[in-house]
């Protein structure tokens, strides 16, 4: 009886035991031994491709090997650590600790996409517990090609800046990974199953850019920049009709390939993430209200005197002059801060603030670009007394190149303002392209009031500040503009900004270029962006097969002879 209790509760405890492992805790076992028993292998998805709007590769994805470990696997830590640091050029400490199942991971990675040469040494060392894989790495075959404009990726493939950052989520596609059995050592069972889900490439993206156009800018404005001695220098080139960009450059530039060997002030794309006081470019905005408002005609006269007051400021125009009688458009061809400001005040403190933001300063410009800014517009509400002495020649507002080039297209585009746009369409997995939506637009001036503003901007390349802006054979419209910096602490005094704004042919613009150079010598954008203007404009013009608007012999010898006149006052 005694045997029979004995046995009795020995096989009823087990009874209990077995109901509480394969009922009650069954799946928390099942998962354990499905943790030891199973490897999950994930696969990089292969990003999707850049290309400019003619199918020319600016980004791309290429397959290296990558070196990694499973520590269980690993014979001798210490021993495998040493053989590996010297090609890997990696220190031994840190391997051996990878190596060494520290962490308990089954899955340490020891170099990541390294040169093939590389790899191949390492497996002729031929390392227990060391295996290799491929994965695709960003590559820019263009170097330093607009670096700004497509940013970069980190070692996984992840978009950081730019285009890549911008539109990470169409070109890093869906990663894929497979599940396999494996024995105690980590080798896999040859006739366990295994799950595989395959990796799904991302989509490829065709760019307003132009390659060619995107060299010449970037190669013509580091010249400019390294001519003048500014510190940077920004350019953009639109096509005003549509929005498109066709090239954005900033200098200097970086290699995208290795971004961490430039400054981070290289990496940013200044033409949309910073904003300063545009200052006589400006003007077009100022001038085009009062038209449209019919306040004045081009031909309105106003008395500019020597100074003019406004509140606790004092105005003054860049050269000095007696009491001038002067028209709406030789104030803005001679850059008259004087008749400018009279001619806002015209126009008034509402109006002005309502043309401003029709023009689309004080919001994002609608590309979407990452850490693009939207300037500053002050709130009427806010302004002070000397506002409207300020504002309409550029001061007290602050823009970013991108809306000026948007500002100028309106004006080129018979006064319809069009969002800015760098997507041209995508390429599905299928080889099926998709357009990307049409851009935004709306009015902003009438038919007539663009015309009279074209004949004005061509006023002041023709005869004005913008002579250098001239290109033989084609009638050009623009503005100059030479700013002051405002200090960090406030005020002014931190050097000048010059700038050129305009587009070609006038009669019917194919392109808006604007170029700003930070703290050029000489300061006057007539003399520093004016010609760097001329430089990228003719080139644009020739690429796009523009036909010339006028006899090029007679321009070219208009322009040679206008070189020999003394050039007027070249104003803010």
């Amino acid at each position: 009886m005694a045997l029979f209790f004995v046995f009795t509760f020995a096989f009823g405890f087990m009874a209990i035991r077995l109901f509480t492992l394969q009922i009650l805790q069954s799946k928390a076992y099942a998962k354990l031994a499905a943790n030891q028993r199973e490897r999950v292998i994930t696969f990089p998805a292969r990003r999707g491709a850049i290309f400019d709007r003619n199918g020319t590769p600016l980004a791309i994805s290429v397959d290296l090997p990558t070196i990694y470990t499973d520590p269980a696997t690993v014979k001798d830590p210490i021993a495998t650590a040493e053989a590996l640091a010297p090609v890997l050029g990696a220190d031994p400490a840190e391997l051996a600790e990878k190596l060494g199942n520290t962490t308990g991971s089954r899955f340490e990675y020891l170099a990541r996409q390294v040169d093939p040469k590389v790899a191949r040494k390492v497996k002729k060392l031929d390392l227990p517990g060391v295996y290799f894989r491929t994965e695709p790495k960003r590559y820019y075959p263009g170097d330093r090609l607009a670096s700004q404009l497509l940013g970069f990726t980190n070692v996984d493939g992840e978009g950081i800046a730019g285009v890549e950052l911008q539109y990470d989520d169409i070109l890093r596609g869906r990663p894929g990974e497979m599940t396999l059995e494996q024995d105690p050592s980590g080798r896999a069972l040859p006739q366990a199953k295994f799950k595989e889900i395959a990796a799904s490439r991302g989509h490829s993206l065709f760019l307003t850019i132009d390659k060619q156009l995107q060299y010449f800018t970037e190669l013509t404005l580091a010249q400019a920049v390294d001519q003048f001695k500014a510190i940077n220098g920004t350019a953009i080139v639109m096509r005003p009709s549509t929005g498109e960009i066709l090239a954005m450059a900033t200098a200097p530039d970086f290699d995208p390939n290795d971004p961490s060997a430039s400054p981070d002030e290289n990496l940013r794309n200044m033409a949309v993430t910073d904003m300063y006081e545009p200052g006589s470019v400006f003007k077009l905005v100022t001038a085009a209200g009062a038209l449209e408002s019919k306040v004045v005609t081009p031909h309105s006269i106003f008395q500019v005197p020597p100074t003019l007051a406004v509140a606790d400021r004092v105005i003054h125009d860049a050269e000095s002059h007696g009491t001038l009688d002067m028209s709406v458009r030789d104030i803005i061809i001679h850059s008259s801060n004087i008749g400018t400001v009279k001619i806002g005040m015209e126009l008034g403190q509402d109006r002005l603030d309502s043309f401003m933001r029709e023009f689309g300063f004080g919001a994002k410009t609608g590309l979407d670009f990452p850490g693009e800014s939207p300037g500053i517009v002050i709130d009427k509400e806010d302004w002070s007394g000397s506002s409207i002495g300020t504002i309409p020649i550029g001061q007290g507002v602050a823009a970013t190149p991108l809306q000026l080039a948007a500002a100028f297209s309106a004006v080129a585009n018979d006064g319809t303002w069009v969002e800015p746009k760098l997507l041209h369409s995508t390429l599905d997995n299928e080889g099926e392209a998709h357009r990307s939506p049409a851009p935004a637009a709306h009015r902003v001036v009438s038919h007539k009031t663009a015309r009279q503003m074209t004949e004005i901007l061509e006023g002041v390349v023709e005869e004005g500040t913008g002579l250098e802006a001239a290109i033989p054979g084609y009638r050009v419209a623009g503005k100059t503009g030479t700013a002051q910096k405002v200090l960090p602490t406030g005020g002014y005094g931190g050097g000048y900004v010059a700038s050129f704004a305009g587009f070609a042919p006038a009669s019917r613009p194919a392109v808006v270029v604007i170029v700003k150079l930070d703290r050029p010598t000489p300061i006057w954008g007539g003399v520093t962006a004016a010609p760097t203007f001329k430089k990228i404009t003719e080139f644009a013009l020739r690429e796009l097969g523009v036909p010339p608007t006028g006899n090029a012999q007679k321009a070219a010898e208009e322009i040679e002879s206008s070189e020999t006149t003394p050039v007027p006052a070249h104003g803010f």
